[in-house]
C-alpha cells in the first residue's frame, strides 16, 4: 500500500511539473532535435516491430488531460507531441533519440534539457508511461498511462 501510495505521489509531481513548465505560443514551440547516436544499451526490444506512432491521452495534474502522439523510428529516434487540453497555447514539441534500457523500457532523452521520458512496450501495439524503473501505475487510473499504436 505504501508503495502505491509513494508511486502515485510521484507521477502526481512529475505530471505537476510536466504541466506547470510548458511553453506558451508567445515563446513559440520548442522543437528539440538531435542527430542519430549509437545506444550501448542491451537491446530486448525489436525497434522495427515496435516502429510506428502511438496515440492516447494522458492524465495531468492542473488540466483535463494531454493528448500526446509519440512516435518511435526504428533508427532509435522518436519524435513527441503533447497537447494540453483547456490551455490556451499548451503545446509542446520534441525530437530526439531513445534508449532501450532493461525489462522493455524506452528512455527519450530530451536534448535541449536533458530530460527523460520513460515508456515500457506492453506490445507491438501499445507502450505504457513508467518511472525510471520501469514501474507501471498500479490500479485503475493504470490505464490512463497507455498510448495506443495507430
Amino acid at each position: 500500500m505504501k508503495r502505491n501510495l509513494m508511486y502515485a505521489a510521484l507521477l502526481a509531481a512529475a505530471l505537476m511539473v510536466s504541466c506547470n513548465g510548458k511553453n506558451t505560443a508567445q515563446n513559440e514551440t520548442n522543437t528539440d532535435s538531435t542527430s542519430v547516436t549509437d545506444t550501448t544499451a542491451a537491446e530486448s526490444v525489436d525497434l522495427a516491430a515496435v516502429a510506428g506512432t502511438y496515440e492516447g491521452t494522458l492524465p495531468a495534474a492542473d488540466c483535463p488531460g494531454i493528448k500526446t502522439v509519440l512516435t518511435i523510428n526504428a533508427d532509435s529516434t522518436y519524435q513527441l507531441q503533447q497537447d494540453y487540453i483547456d490551455r490556451k497555447d499548451g503545446h509542446d514539441e520534441a525530437s530526439g533519440v531513445l534508449e532501450v534500457l532493461d525489462n522493455s523500457v524506452l528512455m527519450l532523452v530530451r536534448p535541449s534539457s536533458g530530460e527523460h521520458t520513460f515508456y515500457k512496450v506492453k506490445d507491438n501495439s501499445s507502450v505504457i508511461m513508467t518511472d525510471s524503473l520501469g514501474n507501471e501505475p498500479e490500479g485503475e487510473t493504470a490505464k490512463l498511462y497507455v498510448l495506443t499504436k495507430k
